[in-house]
């Protein structure tokens, strides 16, 4: 019969003498190692990764519903992402496994957006191309290893491009999202200059699912997806928007399914300067996957 030695096969050795000798040595080894005669059991596998979240719909009262909703491919890619009941409708087309476009398909604009990747796979830019092949904005990403760090929006005007908004975002050491800093530089005849921030604060432990629009918080701007870019890995329970124009701050709570995926968060949002300074007004999401 082999003798084994870990997964390392040896012939059978038959002299009574060499046979001594080999066991005196796989007993030396195992001494030195702090074994005592036997062999520890191997380490248990990892664990399987946990099952992806396909969301499908998030809802909101009072706004075109489904607000949100998406469709995957077999491989649990999205295919296809609406917004605000199919106001915006796209089809996200890969290549080599990456997100190479999105293209609206609701309107008749022939609009796309075109991604481009730096040097380690993540997204640097996107352009939106019209119907001619013209670029009209074009955003660019900035990060810290896997996170977002800031956006730089872009639009064409006569001559050129100018920056039109950026966002700086900061992060707790677990990952979820700290600040979000929206700037707008005055451009005559177009906007005046102002910054808002964003802090979120009292994080669970659950998954969240909804901190992507975090960034698209403009109704008529197109949806941006980034793989891979998670803002926020739970859910907080307070959110405080305070800069120029209307100051705020929200108390959420939510309600979970067996997997701790959201199925409802409901806020009370209070403001806290204008002519509405102290009063309280309700919020709520409601949220639906493919299971």
């Amino acid at each position: 019969m082999p003798l084994h030695l870990g997964t390392n096969p040896l012939p059978a050795i038959h002299m009574r003498h060499r046979y001594s000798r080999l066991l005196i040595l796989i007993a030396t080894v195992l001494a030195c190692n702090g074994e005592s005669g036997t062999t520890a059991p191997p380490e248990p596998p990892p664990p399987p990764p946990p099952a992806p979240v396909l969301l499908r719909d998030i809802v909101i009262p009072r706004l075109p519903s489904p607000y949100y909703h998406f469709e995957y491919d077999t491989g649990g890619r999205v295919r296809t992402l609406s917004f605000a009941s199919e106001f915006f409708t796209y089809e996200v087309l890969y290549e080599n496994d990456r997100i190479s476009e999105m293209r609206n398909i609701t309107l008749a604009t022939g609009t796309r957006l075109v991604y481009v990747y730096d040097d380690v796979g993540r997204v640097g830019a996107v352009k939106y191309i019209d119907s001619n092949g013209v670029i009209f904005t074009v955003l660019f990403f900035s990060y810290d290893g896997p996170r977002l760090t800031g956006i730089e929006r872009d639009r064409r005007v006569d001559g050129g491009f100018l920056i039109d908004k950026t966002v700086a975002l900061s992060y707790f050491a677990d990952g979820n999202l700290r600040e979000l800093t929206e700037h707008r530089p005055a451009i005559e005849g177009h906007q005046d200059e102002t910054t808002t921030v964003d802090h979120f604060e009292q994080y669970d432990d659950k998954i969240n699912v909804d901190g992507f629009s975090l960034i698209h918080d403009e109704f008529f701007d197109h949806k941006v997806l980034l793989p891979g870019v998670q803002l926020q890995k739970s859910n907080p329970a307070r959110q405080t928007h305070t800069g120029d124009g209307t100051n705020y701050s929200v108390d959420f709570s939510y309600t979970y399914d067996g997997r701790n995926r959201p199925l409802t968060k409901t806020g009370a949002l209070t403001f806290s300067n204008g002519p509405d300074a102290g009063k309280t007004f309700p919020t709520s999401s409601a949220f639906s996957y493919f299971d």
